[in-house]
């Protein structure tokens, strides 16, 4: 059979098509080795542990032998207009230490006395048990998810979610800022709010449940507010309290039992 010059591929044709087909499969390969490069590069890098200080582990440093006083000052509205007022320092020391799981537990011996030259009184234990990703405060025996980690603003979390309750929100702000606690400046500190609800024109009710905490310290001051005011209705001017309380606890004293 003939072959007619039109069924001929040219030569100078096949050479150029092999050449384009070679780098396509050039640049094919380079690009998966680079791929299985940058793989093999990051299977060989160590893990690196979480960084304590990017997380905010620091604002609640637990050790054994730890301990905080506070100043405690109080005052109770009740029922029929009388109000008591009530003052006294409260110590909290870190007595053990263990490991459960995931958790480092710490137990947590509180006592008060009422002026600084009285004698401590035990009071109760709380336990904290702390992980990555939170610190549980067992208060009067009922767990709270106190903080959340990392601490950052606008993180927020059921503080509630390990006892049962209802869902109650607590959330991070001014996380970093400097707080100025009666004079005494601490440079890097975080506020958690449990709440935080003021009326304004003092005829319905405020609840205002703060915490502070200062990297390295922990607790430095906390504000428990609740007041029940008297309806427009029943009383001639806003603002008079029918029943609440105001209690105020600020660090005074920070240390390591030897």
């Amino acid at each position: 059979m003939n072959i007619t010059a039109k069924n001929v591929i040219p030569a100078d044709d096949i050479i150029v098509s092999a050449y384009i087909c070679f780098i396509y499969m050039a640049k094919k390969i380079l690009h998966l080795l680079t791929l299985l490069t940058g793989m093999w590069l990051l299977a060989c890098q160590p893990r690196l542990a979480p960084e304590p200080q990017r997380l905010g582990y620091d604002y609640f440093p637990l050790a054994a032998g730890q301990f905080r006083i506070y100043q405690v000052e109080a005052i109770y509205y009740r029922l029929g207009g009388s109000i008591d007022t009530v003052s006294y320092q409260l110590k909290e020391e870190v007595s053990a230490r263990t490991v459960v799981g995931s958790d480092t537990v710490f137990t947590l011996l509180r006592s008060v006395r009422a002026t600084p030259t009285d004698s401590w009184q035990a009071d109760s234990v709380w336990t904290a048990r702390v992980n990555a990703y939170q610190a549980v405060v067992v208060e009067n025996n009922r767990p709270l998810v106190k903080l959340s980690f990392p601490v950052a603003d606008n993180r927020k979390w059921d503080g509630n979610a390990l006892n049962g309750l209802d869902y109650d929100e607590f959330y991070w702000r001014n996380v970093g800022l400097e707080y100025d606690l009666d004079g005494q400046l601490y440079t890097s500190s975080a506020e958690l709010v449990k709440e935080d609800l003021i009326d304004p024109n003092q005829i319905t009710a405020d609840h205002y449940h703060v915490e502070i905490f200062s990297k390295g310290l922990g607790l430095i001051h906390r504000i428990d507010l609740d007041k029940q005011y008297c309806s427009p209705v029943d009383c001639s001017q806003p603002g008079i309290i029918l029943e609440g309380q105001v209690v105020e606890q600020k660090l005074l004293e920070f240390g390591q039992a030897d």
